[in-house]
């Protein structure tokens, strides 16, 4: 049976095949098919008509009987036969193809402004598609994406100490990341990563020393298993393994990007076995990763380097954190669900109490006796949340995710509008060709015929729009990858439609052709009857009276409505971006000039470093137009931060109080150089040097807080880092900056260290009593300062070549890894705001476009309809003035219902993006008045045309139209 059955399914795979080649054949030679129809009914017209004969019947009956046994005429019995095959209706289909190109290369005008309306809506909305496609939906080329999970938030990156288990993002220190590699629990497996990518030093091992200058670029570390927990193979080569992770200070191994590989080292195909020097120490290649690995950590600017964790001291340069009980807190952790926790809930509710479960007994054993009771209960209340990570970690995502999910309304909007300028044109074609459809139906036609042909017309539009659009997005994304590639470095993002954006094009373009090209032409159909052919096209079009006018009259309002949510929605957040760029930041930021240095990349110990200081200001100092010159740990406003909690004397902390303040080590005349001014005692200075008083300078908040009786002058302040502790003596008061994010407006505190004064070396440890005293001291990292600052007497902008110059005088290997204005730096970090308001008004000045256009063409349909009643209203004594304001005021009144409606909702569409606001609500009724005067202005803009030609109609010539 199971044989009989295989071969009746092949038989009918066969049978199946042959039907559809001789049906494509049929269609190929339909003039021999016709020819051999012919025949056979001549053959059988002649065979019925001589039997009839026979029987007796005359010439002229038989030959009427031979005919009527046909069945109809020759032709009506041909068309019987031939559509009764499949063939004929998709020749049916290929004639309504040919007759919709004929039709819309007949009014080039026509389908010309609605390819353009199309390609804009279709493209802006495929553009947009691509990015969210790759920064929220496209997951991670690994094997099982679905299974990954991340230990946490692990979005933001950096060094933490004095913090929890999981705290602050998902941070975790060494040993308990090994802890958990080793023991997965309910895992396929846990691995660990460097919690950012730094930046490092690379130079070819047969380079030497040639003079060639370093490769600067990102680097990861992760875990032994890091590849495998991942599931990602390598391009070429093989992965790090954990036996290069299992010792500190071992596995001087690399993995390589596939864009560093081709870039940097031109694709060498030999590469894997070679030798490079990273921070000037030997690493063997060992592998290249595909091209579309960029790690489990989506970066802005993604790692091209992946080294062993156990090679942390040379990588970050810094002394090892690769000990039990450090307090440093440098890794995210990552892990592999298995199969069943990857869908079920309970196990994944497992798992989870799994990891608490983990942090828990670490942080209890951590403090061992020191615990009390209160500290066990908060402990045991710990947990660190699992986030299902299939597309990876992603501080791009974080920084614009909710940014594109509103341009993707708004680009959503634009389309509506385009797509009801769509509509509008084809119900006005609709009536204008109902002379043409009222024949067709007489001949025979159907309406559903009539349906489908207009309807492939629209589906012709639509498609096309769709092609340009693909061409519209392909530039667009281009430029916003660009723009946002400026702020971030290079980005793994492509602007090239894959396969998933392509079907997002046919699907909205398909949707645009059915949902608005429907309702015309069903109109279309209703429209076209008989009697239109006893009068002119012209009184045709008027017999629709009302009625014909009704449904564009109603998408022009339904786009006013569209127009007033966008508009309001751009001005709130373009108001938005100028409060935040105008805001007081509590410096000057003109003329000041900030570049970003590498002592460490270039090889100065900490010992160092305070002659390189000297010398480095003295060059910056001497260059012409130069005001000031400093150096500081991080600039005046940044994502970065430096923090730790601080002790300040003759202040008593509550239990458990927030005593954190940020931290920046800063040379003489850095409050100078950087216009942020002292309000009291007076700033650190050149003299304060590390034979002096070490003294601080604190912000007004942290001396209001602390002291505010205003006796914080003279007091002393420690701070809760080994490397900077103190005591300091505080001698100044400086003025509050909005020192990181421009949108926070909660007050900083902010202390300021002198460079000058850091101690050499690290605070040695007591050892137990009797022990050896440790010979060798560990050198003080906090002794660099990265940030080189000038104050300028002109543009800033134009001292740039001189910086470089100054800085490779004193040493050719010092690279300046990047140079930008004050004003660039804020720039840099409300790029956010500033893609998505620009991008707002985009599209919100596309749409008013879009609308004007569908208002200007429904006007002009109108005047033109409406000819002959002008032309009676003008011979009767109306005055020309009053029949523009006939127009006129008809589109004001669509404009006022339309912004009726939009109110509402531009209220609860505004209310949407609140949080993306700054300094204004979502009902600024400046705004709204605003949007309202821009709609305004451009309805009378796109309605004096028409209004005009309407009142210069001749009236004779309007009456004798007909």
């Amino acid at each position: 049976m199971k044989v009989a059955t295989s071969g009746n399914g092949k038989d009918q795979a066969m049978r199946w095949l042959a039907n559809l080649l001789t049906g494509f054949t049929s269609l190929s030679r339909k003039n021999k098919i016709e020819g051999d129809l012919d025949e056979e009914l001549s053959s059988y017209v002649e065979d019925s008509y001589a039997d009839k004969l026979k029987n007796g019947m005359n010439v002229a009956d038989a030959r009427r009987a031979a005919l009527g046994d046909l069945g109809g005429t020759r032709n009506s019995v041909k068309h019987q036969v031939w559509s009764s095959r499949w063939e004929s209706i998709l020749e049916s289909i290929l004639q309504d193809l040919r007759m919709g190109m004929r039709s819309l290369l007949k009014s080039p005008g026509f389908t010309a402004i609605a390819l353009l309306s199309l390609a804009l809506g279709i493209g802006g909305n495929t553009a947009i598609f691509t990015l969210i496609n790759q920064v929220l939906l496209r997951n991670l080329p690994v094997r099982e994406p679905q299974q990954l999970v991340a230990f946490g938030d692990s979005v933001y990156g950096g060094i933490a100490g004095g913090i929890e288990l999981g705290a602050f993002g998902g941070y975790f220190p060494w040993d308990f990341s090994k802890q958990l590699e080793a023991n997965p629990g309910p895992f396929q497996g846990i691995a660990s990563y460097g919690s950012f990518s730094n930046k490092v030093s690379i130079r070819l091992a047969d380079a030497g020393s040639s003079g060639t200058p370093a490769m600067l670029a990102p680097a990861t570390l992760v875990s032994g298993n890091y590849f495998n927990v991942l599931g990602a193979q390598p391009f070429l080569g093989r992965a790090i393994l954990p036996t290069d992770d299992a010792v500190p200070g071992s596995g001087a191994v690399a993995v390589l990007s596939h864009r560093f590989w081709r870039q940097s080292l031109s694709a060498d195909p030999a590469i894997v076995g070679k030798t490079i020097n990273i921070n000037a120490t030997p690493f063997e290649v060992v592998g290249v990763m595909p091209e579309a690995f960029h790690g489990f950590k989506q970066e802005l600017e993604p790692a091209d380097l992946w080294m062993p964790i156990s090679m942390q001291p040379v990588v970050l340069q810094q002394p090892s954190m690769l000990t039990p009980h450090s307090g440093l807190y440098f890794l995210h952790v990552l892990g592999r669900l298995k199969p069943e926790a990857g869908t079920d809930k309970a196990a994944f509710a497992s798992a989870q109490n799994w990891v608490n479960q983990q942090v828990r007994l670490t942080t209890l054993a951590n403090e061992g006796s020191k615990a009390t009771p209160e500290r066990r209960a908060e402990i045991n209340r710990l947990t660190v949340p699992l986030v299902r990570a299939a597309t990876g970690v992603s501080l791009l995502r974080s920084q614009y995710g909710d940014s594109l999910k509103i341009l993707m309304a708004v680009v959503g909007l634009v389309l509506l509008i385009a797509c009801a300028n769509l509509a509008n044109f084809l119900l006005a074609r609709a009536t204008a060709r109902q002379h043409e459809i009222a024949t067709r139906l007489a001949l025979g036609s159907t309406r559903t015929r009539i349906v489908r042909q207009s309807l492939t017309e629209t589906l012709l539009l639509s498609l096309a729009g769709g092609v340009l659009g693909l061409g519209v997005a392909f530039v667009a994304t281009r430029a916003l990858i660009a723009f946002v590639s400026q702020r971030n470095g290079n980005l793994n993002m492509s602007a090239t439609p894959n396969l998933q954006v392509v079907l997002f094009t046919l699907t909205i373009s398909l949707l645009t052709a059915f949902l608005f090209g429907l309702a015309p032409a069903v109109l279309a159909s209703r429209i076209g009857n008989r009697g239109a052919l006893n009068t002119s096209s012209r009184t045709a079009q008027a017999a629709g009276g009302k009625r014909s006018r009704v449904w564009p009259k109603i998408l022009v309002t339904a786009q006013v409505t569209l127009s007033l949510v966008l508009l309001v929605g751009a001005g709130l957040l373009l108001r938005t971006l100028r409060n935040l760029e105008n805001q007081d930041y509590g410096f000057e930021r003109s003329h000041l000039l900030l570049a970003d240095f590498g002592e460490k990349l270039a090889g100065y110990q900490p010992h160092q470093i305070p002659a390189l200081h000297q010398q480095l200001i003295e060059r910056l100092s001497a260059i012409p137009g130069v005001q000031s010159a400093a150096l500081s740990a991080t600039p005046p406003v940044s994502n970065g931060a430096w923090s730790s909690d601080i002790k300040l004397e003759g202040y008593t902390p509550a239990p458990k109080e927030d005593m954190v303040s940020l931290l920046n080590r800063v040379s003489g005349r850095y409050f100078e150089t950087s216009g942020i001014s002292i309000v009291a005692g007076r700033a650190i200075t050149p003299a304060d040097s590390a034979s002096s008083l070490k003294v601080a300078v604190i912000n007004q908040t942290v001396a209001k807080k602390f002291f505010p009786n205003g006796d914080a002058i003279g007091r002393k302040l420690t701070v809760g880092i080994d490397s900077v502790a103190g005591p300091w003596v505080i001698v100044g008061i400086a003025r509050d900056t909005r020192s990181q994010n421009p949108r926070e407006t909660d007050p900083i505190r902010m202390t300021y260290l002198p460079l000058a004064q850091i101690e050499t070396y690290m605070p040695q440890e007591k050892g137990a009593p009797g022990s050896p005293v440790v010979a060798t001291r560990e050198e003080n990292q906090d002794r660099y300062a990265n940030i080189i600052l000038l104050r300028t007497t002109g543009d800033p902008a134009k001292v740039s070549a001189d910086l470089r110059a100054a800085v490779t005088s004193l040493d050719p290997n010092l690279p300046v890894l990047k140079i930008t204005t004050i004003r660039e730096q804020v720039s840099n970090l409300i790029a956010n705001d500033e893609l998505i308001s620009t991008l707002t008004s985009v599209f919100s000045a596309l749409a008013l476009l879009l609308a004007a256009i569908g208002l200007y063409g429904v006007m002009s349909y109108n005047v033109a309809q409406r000819t002959p009643e002008i032309g009676v209203r003008l011979a009767l004594g109306a005055r020309v003035e009053g029949v523009r304001w006939m127009i006129v005021r008809e589109s004001f009144l669509l404009v006022a219902v339309g912004v009726t409606v939009g109110l509402p909702l531009t209220v609860a569409g505004t209310h949407g993006i609140q949080s993306q606001l700054f300094g204004l609500s979502a009902t600024d009724p400046l705004t709204i008045a605003l949007a309202i005067a821009l709609i305004a202005a451009m309805t009378l803009i796109a309605t004096w045309i028409p209004a005009t030609r309407a009142s210069r109609v001749d009236p004779l010539i309007a009456l004798r139209y007909e």
